[in-house]
């Protein structure tokens, strides 16, 4: 067993050196220091190595990888004179650890850091290009984006202070990241495709958090002359939302996603309606003297603002409950709309899964989460965007509420 172990992983080492050696083959097509050949030998010598060092010899790996080292500083200073760069004698280093990791059993590790090196490889023209095309400001975008989400956070405190204990600073900062991730892709999106990538930031933003992009789009809406673009990546975003709600309670809790179906598919058919008329404006493009606007598309201080208010909203659900009292699940779905939807529907899902609830109270329950939520994100059109954006959100809002409304009132009277 232990022969066919070390032929399997020999197998292994000489699959991942070959991927990371046909992509340098194909794309330098001359003579190389290190090709389809030689970076299969040079995982199998990693692995080897390491093998002669755990077995018998233990200065064995050290030796082989210095070796490794030389001879990729010989072949950089020989090819110094034609600026060809470092890369391959990186990749060929890395190769031999490849090697060393497979003989250890870390066989995901290795194959992630193979196709990880292969791709970085095979990607150098798109990458190169991405880079050159950068200014100043999109690298200090990028700046500010990795000191919020890696910087920040691990450090915050995951406990809750102030009064009701209402101020969590870590659980805060989530919701930072999330507008964060939403406002960095939706920024770069913005800079490459122009205002066509709205649509797919509103997609996509949708799937995380369609009261992010709704915040988001007001803000950009009082700098983008052609607004309708706004509207139509919004009410995206407000559908997906929905979509999402019917995955969940379909996981959760099939019947109840067969009692709650017909309705949210009325809701998302009336919000494609009034959809409609904006469809013409995807092709919708930035003109060149209104690209400078978006230099501040990406603003820590609408993120943290943003942070501010959902900190204010927490509290102030807290205060109630605290002076109020529990009321029903009825008022706390409301009140919960507010924050998280997600939650909400899970929690109905789960109640009426195990009888504690029925399915129409849970249903009910989901249906004053998704108004409120939809009245909430409103108040932030209302606050921040301009004025064609509230008008047409005005509307995109009744269109939504008055159905939600009826299905309540119909459940009410079932």
């Amino acid at each position: 067993m232990e022969n066919y172990d070390i032929l399997y992983k020999i197998l292994f080492s000489l699959v991942l050196g070959f991927l990371i050696g046909l992509e340098r083959e194909y794309k330098v097509k001359e003579e190389v220091f290190a090709g389809v050949r030689t970076f299969p030998l040079i995982s199998l010598l990693g692995l080897l190595s390491a093998f002669i060092s755990d077995k018998f010899w233990n200065e064995a790996l050290l030796i082989s990888f210095l070796a490794i080292i030389g001879f990729s500083l010989v072949n950089f200073f020989l090819e110094y004179t034609k600026d060809k760069g470092v890369t391959t004698e990186i990749s060929v280093l890395i190769t031999f650890l490849i090697g060393v990791l497979t003989y250890h059993n870390q066989y995901y590790t290795a194959l992630f850091i193979a196709l990880l090196t292969t791709l970085i490889l095979a990607l150098k023209k798109p990458l190169e290009n991405f880079a050159k095309s950068l200014y100043f400001q999109d690298v200090m975008t990028i700046l500010k984006f990795a000191f919020l989400t890696a910087v920040i956070y691990p450090i915050l405190p995951d406990k809750s202070y102030g009064p009701f204990d209402a101020f969590n600073p870590k659980e805060i900062w989530k919701v930072v990241i999330i507008i964060s991730v939403i406002d960095f892709i939706g920024y770069f999106l913005l800079r490459w495709k122009g205002t066509k990538s709205l649509v797919l930031v509103g997609f996509f933003g949708g799937l995380v958090s369609s009261t992010a992009v709704t915040y988001n789009f007001s803000i950009l809406s009082k700098k983008l002359e052609k607004k309708e673009i706004l509207v139509l990546g919004t009410i995206i975003a407000w559908i997906i939302m929905n979509l999402r709600i019917m995955i969940l309670v379909g996981i959760f809790n099939i019947d109840l996603l067969t009692l709650i179906l017909p309705g949210f598919l009325i809701i998302i058919a009336v919000q494609l309606a009034f959809a409609k008329k904006y469809y013409k404006y995807l092709n919708s493009q930035i003109e060149e003297e209104n690209a400078n606007q978006f230099q501040e598309a990406f603003s820590i201080l609408n993120i943290l603002q943003f942070a501010f208010i959902y900190a204010a909203v927490v509290f102030l659900i807290k205060a109630l409950k605290y002076y109020y009292g529990l009321i029903g699940m009825y008022f706390i779905s409301f009140i919960s709309g507010v924050i998280d939807v997600d939650a909400i529907t899970i929690s109905a899902s789960n109640l009426t899964k195990s009888g504690s609830v029925e399915l129409i109270f849970g249903a009910v329950m989901i249906l004053l989460a998704v108004l409120s939520n939809t009245i909430f994100k409103y108040i932030y059109v209302f606050i921040f965007a301009d004025n064609y954006l509230k008008r047409e959100m005005f509307k995109m809002t009744l269109f939504t509420v008055v159905p939600i409304i009826f299905f309540i009132l119909f459940s009410f009277i079932q």
